[in-house]
């Protein structure tokens, strides 16, 4: 299991996850390496004893605390963030390059910011025809 805490800015989205400052988020294997090293974030990798590999699915102990948290409801209606021009602009070059990667581009193929909001507003436009 892998958990990411953002410890610089107000909120970061990142591959379908977004961060607000101070709180930790459990997340996928993926998202760990991309954010891993990070300044913004405290990354963690917490280790899973290999002899038992269903200790998600069966708590021990607590079993009503871990319910109550709500973190799968929160998902879907944060992955359909639409930016604006002007907040792209406002972002940082690591926080228009977390919206490429959400949106399945390669950050690597952008040689400056122009070009990164371009790509992303574009393919916002793509996604939010799609989904209609």
């Amino acid at each position: 299991m892998y958990t990411a805490e953002l410890i610089k800015g107000k909120t970061y989205s990142v591959m379908g996850h977004v961060f607000l400052l101070n709180q930790e988020k459990e997340i996928e294997k993926k998202v760990f390496q991309y954010l891993n090293g990070n300044e913004f974030f405290d990354c963690k990798q917490l280790d899973v004893p290999a002899d038992d590999p269903k200790t998600d699915d069966q708590p021990k102990e607590k079993p009503s605390e871990e319910k109550e948290e709500p973190k799968e409801e929160e998902e879907p209606s944060l992955e359909a963030k639409i930016y604006t021009e002007t907040e792209l602009k406002d972002m940082k070059k690591d926080g228009q390059e977390a919206v490429i990667v959400d949106l399945g581009g390669d950050p690597s193929e952008f040689k400056n910011e122009s070009e990164r909001i371009a790509f992303i507003l574009e393919n916002q436009q793509q996604q939010e025809k799609a989904g209609e």
